[in-house]
């Protein structure tokens, strides 16, 4: 919501929220300028010179990033400058620089309008996708250009001034080396105009736990220079000058949430293990490498969900198998001894729109071609994708899942092209683990219906709750026309999370859930209840959920799922829940969280 004028009190603004908490001070306001890029014909015997004034450039570049590497992995340590590593790998993506090179030799243009040209065009691919995981790539892309643009400019970087007392920085965006200027500093909180859930920033800001509210429209030119600015990167709301009565109000939640803090952080290296003896598993999603530190960092007991579909979009081409198993090896390498979750790529067939050329148009991509249902009619794709992850299973423990199951006859194809590939790793003398787990996602109210039969196909089932839930009440949760009926604790949907369970169980298998729900503080109980083995959640999750579970006595959680499964209606459901855990609960807890 953007406020209509800049004198009124509490002036509200959303966006995504991101890092920890809540923070209140005066805002300092930075505004970006773009660097004016000129175009130049090379006389021939200048192409080479040109050549390598690029590559001196790129040199420059990668000689900046080293630095503020090392000085982000000792002041914040290696799960923060590890963020740092994905703009390195730019510098030298064989896409990028052969492009650039190839480009000032066929057009006979100077190396900033080549750069500049190669990139706009990656980042035209990367835009057509609605997906935010997606476009917040082209944010990546275009911070590595400003850097290596600034550098054949002879430009200095802008620098980010360093305010003398507290302060919220309002910025349009930050390339992952700004962002990690900000710790130690007296930025208390971060508001910007670019980034999602996934992107560098949030990262970073997750990590150095600055609370931030990421993809505010128009912040730089809404929000003066000294307002005092609230953020609440817990609801991902920005309030601009509060009255006395809102400011008095997130004192006291800023109170409330620095108890919660030290008290779940008691919990990181704990397991989840109830006050009766019950344990479970919580595992982190993730879709960058760079994240997995951060998922030990918070006590995850191994990835629940590795989203693989970055993989597939940072080109206009696939990626080769040997690319994938780079990422997977340094996924298992890092994870061990505990195991991490390889989902095969989930995208529509809007991203292989380059490659497949009989695709076309379609009304409704969520459902139609898409997920498993491209890997199956191109099983070579699925197969590159599947021989990389059993080689990489060879140092560390990885599972494959399959997502977007509908069918039996799916899962059973799946299978069949998992034992092709081991076929083909031991003809070239490949070693892999030969008993590696398979297991689908549950996201489709066909597959919870059939879970029966699905479970005696897989060793494991992993439920997907934000696409199951608008799969089951054909409610878009991106349509705010229909998102009151986007309901997560509507009993159709926990009676097939429950199915689901039980289905599992009933054939030795355990069941887990990545979806979103796994980490709301009145979900876990009933999931908890319902016999859920694995919760799997963002990494800063992982220990509230462990608080809630070591507090939560098992007996009690199942008698709560019990009783759910007699409602009829959202409200009942949150209703209940709300007054029984706040038997078990600290109040910190329950006083800070939204009620979800």
């Amino acid at each position: 919501m953007i406020a209509e004028e800049h004198n009124n009190k509490n002036r509200e603004y959303r966006g995504i929220g991101t890092g920890s908490g809540i923070a209140m001070a005066k805002a300092v306001i930075v505004h970006r300028g773009e660097a004016a890029i000129p175009v130049i014909t090379l006389e021939p015997e200048k192409i080479e010179r040109e050549i390598a004034r690029f590559r001196e450039s790129l040199f420059i570049s990668r000689e900046q990033l080293l630095k503020i590497r090392a000085t982000v992995a000792k002041t914040m340590g290696e799960e923060a400058a590890g963020v740092i590593d994905a703009q390195l790998m730019l510098l030298s993506d064989p896409f990028l620089v052969d492009e650039t090179e190839k480009l000032i030799k066929l057009k006979r243009v100077n190396a900033e309008h080549a750069l500049d040209t190669v990139i706009q065009g990656a980042i035209e691919s990367l835009g057509e996708s609605k997906d935010p995981t997606f476009q917040d790539r082209v944010h990546d892309l275009n911070d590595i250009r400003g850097r290596i643009i600034s550098n054949l400019l002879g430009l200095k970087g802008q620098a980010i001034p360093m305010p003398e007392e507290e302060a919220i920085l309002v910025i349009s965006h930050l390339a992952p080396s700004e962002t990690a200027q900000l710790f130690g500093s007296k930025y208390v909180g971060l508001v910007t105009e670019i980034g999602g859930f996934t992107s560098h920033i949030a990262i970073m800001s997750r990590t150095m736990n600055l609370p931030a509210v990421l993809g505010v429209e128009n912040a730089t030119e809404e929000i003066k220079r000294g307002e005092k600015v609230i953020v609440n990167s817990m609801k991902g709301i920005v309030i601009v000058n509060p009255d006395e009565e809102t400011e008095k109000s997130y004192n006291k939640l800023k109170s409330i949430y620095i108890k919660r803090r030290k008290l779940i952080e008691k919990y990181i290296p704990k397991k989840a293990v109830t006050p009766d003896g019950h344990k479970v598993s919580v595992g982190a999603n993730m879709e960058l490498p760079e994240e997995v530190p951060m998922a030990k960092h918070f006590g995850a007991d191994g990835i629940g969900l590795f989203r693989t579909e970055l993989l597939y979009m940072k080109s206009d081409k696939l990626p080769s198998e040997d690319e994938q198993f780079k990422v997977y090896k340094n996924i298992a390498s890092q994870i061990k001894p505990d195991s991490a979750i390889i989902r095969t790529f989930d995208v529509g067939g809007d991203k292989f729109a380059g490659i497949l050329t009989h695709h076309h148009y379609e009304p409704n991509p969520f459902l139609g071609w898409r997920a498993i249902r491209i890997g199956l009619e191109y099983p070579e794709i699925l197969k590159t994708q599947i021989c990389a992850i059993l080689r990489a299973s060879n140092f560390g423990n990885l599972k494959i899942m399959f997502p977007m199951i509908s069918l039996p006859e799916e899962l059973k194809r799946a299978r069949e092209l998992v034992e092709e590939c081991k076929d083909i790793l031991r003809e070239r003398g490949e070693k892999f683990n030969e008993k590696i787990e398979v297991g689908i996602m549950v996201e489709v109210p066909s597959a919870a219906i059939l879970s029966r039969k699905l479970a005696e196909m897989c060793d494991f089932m992993s439920i997907g709750t934000n696409d199951l839930i608008q799969y089951t009440l054909a409610a878009d949760r991106g349509n705010p026309r229909v998102a009151h009926i986007y309901q997560s604790y509507q009993p159709a949907v926990l009676k097939l999370i429950k199915m689901t369970i039980d289905s599992a169980h009933l054939e030795g298998r355990w069941a887990g859930l990545c979806g979103e729900f796994a980490g709301y503080v009145l979900a876990v109980p009933l999931l908890l209840g319902m016999g859920l083995d694995e919760f799997s959640v963002v990494p800063a999750r992982v220990p509230l959920v462990k608080t809630i579970i070591n507090h939560f006595p098992y007996s009690e959680a199942r008698v709560i799922a019990e009783e759910v499964m007699q409602f009829t209606t959202e409200e009942e459901v949150i209703s209940y829940l709300s007054e029984r855990v706040k038997e078990f609960l600290p109040k910190e807890i329950i006083e800070f969280e939204v009620i979800d």
